[in-house]
């Protein structure tokens, strides 16, 4: 068994080897992170997960300033929410093609399997078990899609949209020679011309009323509730206005009418009515994003502008806050743990569980210090400190004397 020495100078040999435990921590939508929320923000993770067990319908802003975890805190909901279909989505750039960038998000979320079994038991719903008289029994495909389109059509607005997708959910379950093609546009497949036309359709889900109606089939049919994470709600606010104090070599006015009225601006208020329209579908929850209340009451300002119900569906706000001194040093810990686990050297954490090392309390007291507690900014300076450790020939004792003297940014 290594003595205590030995094991510190196995995880130097770790480090140097060039693994830095902080290196591309900041969380994103794309890349699964697990290591739960710090301590005093179990309260908020638990406040926001009553609410969703609790309404079925509804908007809950998450205030928090840049690099307070925003994205993070998606994860750890989506750890804990396991009777829910959790989407993230990032509004960084304002989407084109919406509804089917978010069809596809929900598709790759529930599988191809629960994909046909909705589309099994809404076919059922609408009278695929009943057969025709005559020697093989089949079912009578145009009975069921006119009491499909009899018991949904009020519950759609794009009756024909509504109409061609019942054709390809009919197909798909009842028609042997076209359930190839309609599968691969219900799974958002890119059609050609060919296959389309095989299936009596002119577009794929790529049209948003087509995907709409897809989406609002798949949401309100599924067993588990729906949950949509949309990050960086604000920048809609942002493309929908010029930036002050820039010049323009070229008016857009000319072309658009006004400043407003440029293709991004458009594009934004597009995306906007779109997000609102999701609020028609039973059972989805939607969480938003924003940096501060301003840019949240200048959202429901142009909401109001639109229609003053749907601010209705705006919950109270909740703020996610910096950390505090303490969680920086249970963050720190878990994710040493975490590292030690990846390399297969867990018996250092066990043997020593208080331990620091290779850092110690007051270098992490010193960064707190230095970032306010605002948790992208540790893990910047972590990021740093640790590479400083992998690279550098001075020995850790010197190091760590640079960033106990206040020498970190």
């Amino acid at each position: 068994m290594l003595v205590y020495e030995d094991k510190k100078q196995k995880f130097l040999n770790f480090l140097k080897a060039g693994f830095n435990p902080f290196k591309k921590f900041v969380a994103t939508g794309e890349i699964k992170e697990d290591l739960g929320v710090v301590e005093t923000r179990k309260d908020l993770l638990n406040s926001i997960i009553d609410k969703i067990n609790g309404s079925q319908n509804f908007i809950l802003p998450i205030i928090g300033k840049v690099g307070t975890g925003k994205t993070h805190l998606f994860w750890a909901l989506k750890k804990s929410l396991h009777y829910y279909n959790t989407i993230y989505i990032s509004l960084e750039n304002v989407y084109r093609k919406f509804y089917y960038n978010l069809y596809s998000e929900f598709i790759e979320e529930m599988g191809v399997e629960v994909l046909r079994s909705i589309i099994s038991e809404l076919c059922q719903g609408w009278g695929s078990l009943e057969r025709k008289f005559g020697f093989f029994h089949v079912a009578d495909i145009n009975k069921v899609r006119k009491n499909a389109f009899k018991q949904q059509s009020p519950e759609f607005e794009d009756k024909i949209a509504l109409n061609d997708v019942i054709n390809v959910i009919t197909a798909h379950q009842l028609d042997p020679y076209k359930n190839v093609e309609a599968e691969n546009w219900l799974l958002g497949g890119l059609m050609d011309f060919k296959d389309l036309s095989h299936l009596n359709l002119l577009y794929d889900l790529r049209k948003k009323s087509y995907a709409f109606t897809m989406l609002k089939f798949l949401i309100e049919n599924s067993k588990l509730g729906s949950v949509l994470f949309i990050d960086d709600f604000e920048n809609i606010i942002s493309l929908m206005k010029p930036e002050e104090g820039t010049e323009e070599i070229f008016d857009p006015s000319y072309l658009y009418g006004s400043e407003i009225n440029t293709p991004e601006s458009v594009a934004a208020r597009k995306s906007l009515n779109k997000i609102l329209k999701l609020i028609k579908i039973k059972g989805l929850r939607i969480i938003i994003t924003l940096k501060s209340f301003a840019a949240l009451e200048e959202i429901k300002s142009i909401i109001r502008e639109k229609d003053e119900s749907l601010v209705s569906v705006f919950s109270d706000a909740v703020v996610l806050s910096e950390f505090e001194e303490s969680d920086l040093f249970q963050f720190y810990r878990k994710s040493i743990k975490k590292f030690l686990k990846n390399v297969n050297f867990l018996e250092f954490y066990e043997d020593i569980p208080d331990t620091y090392y290779p850092l110690n309390q007051k270098v992490l007291k010193n960064i707190f210090n230095n970032t306010n507690g605002n948790p992208r900014e540790i893990i910047k300076i972590l990021i740093k400190i640790f590479n400083d450790i992998i690279y550098s020939d001075q020995e850790l004792e010197t190091i760590l004397e640079k960033y106990e003297s206040n020498e970190i940014l």
